[in-house]
């Protein structure tokens, strides 16, 4: 199935409808931030909601540990969560950095790599501009290294 462009352009899973597995790709990535490299975010939502409609027991996420359709609700909410979070500061009209110092997400404490939330924001900003120009990537990379250290 093709899901994206959510985390990359070429989002994609595989079904197994016999066995009710879902290897997801990278629109899973269990108990860690995932990154929304491409977006826009609403097509990650859209598409976990079109995996949460299937007939799954198991899935073979594309970051983590195999899980069920939990994992789908988790990065979903994860999703809405920082879509309504970014969106509320946006609206204010603070910054993409001083929105992401802002932000507290304590119910995602436990997941790895948190510093994903600045290309996450970044992306988000970007689709509340309308901005489809392909972002800086080795700028992104530094700028989550930053937050990364700034929490040490």
């Amino acid at each position: 199935m093709e899901l994206g462009p959510a985390h990359t352009k070429g989002d994609a899973a595989i079904y197994v409808p016999e066995d009710k597995t879902l290897f997801s790709g990278d629109i899973l990535f269990k108990d860690a931030h995932p990154l929304i490299w491409e977006g826009p975010a609403a097509n990650w939502i859209t598409a976990l909601h079109r995996l949460l409609d299937m007939d799954i027991e198991t899935v073979i996420p594309g970051h983590g540990p195999l899980t069920d359709k939990t994992g789908l609700r988790e990065i979903l909410h994860y999703l809405e969560v920082l879509s309504d979070e970014a969106r509320r500061r946006y609206d204010a009209g603070m910054t993409m950095d001083e929105a992401v110092r802002d932000m507290v997400l304590d119910e995602f404490d436990g997941w790895l790599d948190a510093e994903r939330i600045y290309v996450n924001v970044h992306t988000l900003y970007r689709d509340f501009e309308g901005n489809r120009e392909p972002p800086d990537v080795l700028g992104l990379f530094a700028k989550m290294a930053q937050l990364k250290k700034s929490w040490a």
